[in-house]
């Protein structure tokens, strides 16, 4: 979220507007890349957006240039798809620019962070995963719950797995309590439909509340609730909340991807993306880079 934060900013600032492009007109700057269903603003804002940021991997220049006919490089085809839904939302160039190399620096091993997966509830089976932190009364979070349900269920089912961990605020104060109920219902088994419940109710987390919500996954409410305010489960919480604040963690859902923090929007079609970007990087053991072009320094 804190990275995100700098397109909404920019698109309420007032900014220059990049210069309205024809289908045809990027046909023949970037060849490589099917924009034909932008506006003709948003291919405008897809140009100067890859005329600034340089390829990850592979082709050594500038997006734009690894797009021009006779380059083959499979990298820049992935960057400009990042760089199109960007556009397609209606971004403008400049905060697309600094999210997407926020992005792929992200990658870098010496920014990721290491996490204990182990310790927390999961869902999915696979070779990325993911840690989110999250607090029940976090509007933002509750809008996440689907998303990352349906990526490792669905859309990325085999290929990663999602780890739940609590990060609740003071600011909100039946987080904890509603965190600690989580945890009753993860020693039970029952933590994803408890987990669920929880988030869709967010408003209504008072204690009757809270004791339905149990039975209607199974659980023993008046039990939970005994144990939960015995402090049984305050110790796992606070641990998780630790290791957020060690990871970085300033705001609810902080997602890592692989122990790198995720800047991207929290929706199906970018964490589908992400997921595959983290399995090419797992596959090929970091980003690599063809030979420099003749007479030109690769800036970052």
């Amino acid at each position: 979220m804190r990275f995100f934060v700098l397109l909404s900013l920019a698109a309420s600032a007032a900014m220059a507007q990049s210069n309205p492009v024809t289908a045809e007109q990027a046909r023949n700057i970037v060849p490589r890349a099917d924009l034909a269903d932008l506006t003709h603003a948003q291919r405008g804002v897809f140009l100067d957006v890859a005329t600034e940021v340089f390829n990850y991997a592979g082709c050594q220049d500038t997006l734009a240039k690894c797009l021009a006919a006779g380059q083959t490089d499979p990298h820049a085809v992935r960057m400009a798809a990042l760089v199109k839904q960007l556009a397609s939302e209606g971004h403008p160039a400049t905060p697309i620019v600094q999210l997407v190399e926020q992005y792929y620096a992200s990658f870098d091993p010496g920014r990721r962070v290491r996490l204990n997966a182990a310790a927390c509830p999961v869902d999915g089976k696979g070779p990325v995963t993911l840690v989110e932190f999250s607090d029940y009364q976090c509007p933002h979070c509750a809008l996440a719950v689907t998303p990352l349900e349906e990526l490792v269920e669905k859309a990325r089912k085999g290929k990663a797995r999602l780890c739940a961990k609590y990060f609740p605020f003071t600011s909100h104060p039946r987080a904890r309590i509603a965190a600690a109920c989580a945890e009753y219902a993860r020693s039970k088994g029952k933590f994803w439909p408890l987990n669920a419940t929880l988030f869709a109710h967010q408003e209504q987390l008072e204690d009757e509340n809270l004791k339905a919500y149990a039975k209607e996954v199974g659980l023993d409410g008046d039990e939970m609730l005994k144990q939960v305010y015995a402090g049984k489960f305050d110790d796992q919480v606070e641990k998780n909340r630790r290791e957020g604040l060690a990871a970085g963690v300033e705001s609810t859902p902080s997602l890592f991807i692989d122990g790198r923090y995720n800047v991207l929007p929290i929706k199906p079609w970018y964490l589908a993306f992400s997921v595959d970007d983290e399995l090419q990087w797992q596959h090929e053991e970091g980003w690599k880079f063809g030979p420099a072009p003749q007479g030109r320094a690769r800036a970052r």
